[in-house]
């Protein structure tokens, strides 16, 4: 009984050892100038800077500079900056960076300068890639005070190769004693054509409605040009500039028609090692036709992520009108902490 123990123990001990043999043997391994020796697996690859994702000290980044040679286990694709591929195994070698697209086939050189970016696996370019977050607030009371308040804020981002679309919603409600006190909501659609990493022509609408402002309906149609001036992590900065088509539909108040120069930026930043999110996205609308017409929607705020995806965000909104219906205000300021998801 015993020596059938010790066999099963011995099997047991052999198929732990044959485990993690396997694993290391399918690791990207990064050997240092300095002569220190890295496994794990490459996740990211762009500037002359490789990230190395390992299990004893989360995500290391390295100068490829400092390499003196990293060979990936399996395949890569690259992106380069302008937009075409290169598949296969990557090598650094004393800071030559290459690219081995077949066994018997001649190493493909690669300026690390031009990587956009990296992703395991062979890819053909014609993937999806889904990103977004949807974010909840609530706010109720009841006994002497009665009071109700929903916020819904909410992103989706899919792109494709040079095409990029977003899908934008924002909503509020609030009820006092069972009286409605705020109903308003912004849906927008935008699709982005990318000419190079940087440049892209976009097009995009949104819709309005906020009937404490008396606005039934404010509905914009534009195209423009922007420029992505940081993408990826820490930072991402996109400015864009374009022509929108107005038309705003009042219940009492009189409808308006115009052209308008649109202005806009979206900014976020991770700080302190991806503990906090800075944000900041505006959208001015400049009246061509009558200055007293434009308005401005802003939004900055805070993000924290939790944990598996969830994510807890102060908010800041501000709206402003040129022009606002009889007895209404110009601006409109919202302090909101919610909860929500990221993907």
């Amino acid at each position: 009984m015993q020596v059938a123990v010790r066999s099963w123990l011995l099997v047991l001990w052999m198929v732990v050892l044959g485990g993690v043999s396997v694993s290391s043997a399918f690791a990207d391994v990064v050997v240092m100038k300095n002569g220190d020796r890295l496994t794990g697996t490459v996740t990211k690859f762009r500037e002359g800077k490789v990230d190395l994702g390992t299990s004893y000290a989360g995500t290391v980044t390295i100068d490829t500079d400092e390499v003196e040679s990293l060979v990936t286990e399996g395949e890569v694709t690259i992106l380069m900056k302008d937009y075409t591929r290169v598949v296969g195994r990557l090598s650094v070698v004393n800071g030559r960076v290459t690219v081995l697209t077949a066994p018997d086939a001649t190493p493909v050189p690669v300026d690390a300068r031009r990587v956009a970016s990296l992703e395991a696996g062979r890819l053909t370019g014609r993937e999806w890639q889904f990103t977004g977050r949807i974010n909840l607030g609530i706010f109720n009371t009841e006994g002497n005070t009665d009071l109700r308040r929903y916020n819904l804020d909410t992103e989706a981002i899919a792109r494709r190769d040079r095409n990029r679309w977003t899908g934008t919603a924002r909503a509020n409600e609030a009820t006092d004693k069972q009286v409605e006190t705020e109903m308003n909501a912004i849906v927008g659609l935008k699709y982005d054509r990318f000419m190079d990493e940087r440049l892209y022509g976009y097009g995009a609408t949104s819709f309005e409605h906020d009937r404490f402002k008396d606005l039934r309906l404010r509905s914009t149609y534009g195209v423009g040009l922007g420029v992505q001036v940081y993408q990826g992590s820490p930072t991402n900065l996109a400015l864009e500039a374009g022509l929108d088509r107005v038309n705003a539909d009042f219940f009492d108040a009189t409808d308006e028609r115009f052209f308008a120069l649109r202005l806009g930026s979206r900014f976020d930043r991770w700080l302190w090692d991806d503990v906090v999110q800075v944000f900041n996205n505006n959208q001015v609308y400049a009246s061509l036709e009558d200055i007293r017409t434009s308005f401005l929607r802003t939004q900055s705020g805070l993000r924290f992520p939790l944990r598996g995806g969830v994510i807890a965000a102060l908010l800041y909104n501000l709206d402003w009108d040129g022009n606002p219906a009889p007895e209404r205000k110009s601006v409109d300021r919202q302090l909101i902490f919610s909860l929500g998801y990221r993907w």
